[in-house]
């Protein structure tokens, strides 16, 4: 859907080609180093499966799901293949669930942070038209669209992520942190994963409905823009007096 409310506005073909290609890069380095950590730090807790079964890797190829791919590449919203993960290896279980599920979101929230700073950094190279070089102009227009992308997939992907159900990392930090809620586990194993499917189907209705009080990504979605705003004014105001 994003791809094609894109192609379907007016204005440069070549801006849309620009932003689509940054719109799936940012995507992708999000999944991937997101997938990634977690085949890292379970390998540094003792257990070597994620590496053993090719997952210790930034080739995007070993980590995307083909329907979560597609879903990312229509709704903006998709995921990867669970890195395999081997508990019984870990050196300490409950340090190593609470690490493994946390590298992830950390990686996440540290490409947004990053992010942010090298948008704060480079604005005023992007923001002043150097030439009449068509292609600076292009590259100008995705390193800002990449960076901008970047920052809100990686906190969107944390917020994701973090959400307390099956299979998610929130909910194996919870199921580690409280080992005898037994019927929470039970119940989210079973209905976990349509509860996921079922609530981004439901934010995507209610986007089009423009009910944004009831879409919690959609709120996020705002407040993540707002910074990214106040970023870039921040460095346009403090380097160029803009």
């Amino acid at each position: 859907m994003f791809i094609y409310q894109v192609l379907m506005t007016d204005g440069d073909f070549v801006v849309k080609i620009v932003l689509i290609l940054a719109f799936v890069l940012a995507a992708v380095a999000a999944i991937v180093m997101h997938e990634f950590s977690h085949a890292y730090v379970a390998k540094l807790n003792g257990d070597y499966t994620a590496k053993l079964a090719g997952r210790l890797t930034l080739n995007p190829a070993k980590h995307f799901d083909p329907i979560g791919l597609l879903m990312m590449l229509l709704v903006g919203f998709g995921w990867a293949k669970p890195v395999p993960i081997n508990s019984d290896n870990f050196t300490n279980y409950k340090r190593g669930m609470l690490t493994v599920s946390a590298a992830g979101v950390t990686m996440n929230l540290l490409m947004s942070g990053l992010g942010l700073l090298l948008l704060f950094l480079l604005m005023p190279m992007l923001y002043v038209a150097f030439s009449g070089n068509a292609a600076i102009v292009y590259l100008q227009y995705f390193v800002r669209y990449f960076l901008e992308f970047s920052v809100i997939f990686g906190f969107m992907l944390a917020l994701f992520n973090l959400l307390p159900v099956y299979p998610l990392d929130g909910y194996n930090i919870i199921a580690t942190l409280f080992p005898k809620a037994v019927g929470f586990r039970n119940f989210m194993v079973r209905y976990g994963t349509w509860i996921l499917l079922g609530y981004i189907l439901l934010s995507n209705v209610f986007d089009m409905l423009n009910l944004w009080y009831l879409d919690i990504f959609g709120m996020f979605n705002s407040v993540i823009n707002k910074l990214l705003d106040l970023t870039e004014r921040a460095s346009l105001s403090i380097f160029l007096q803009v």
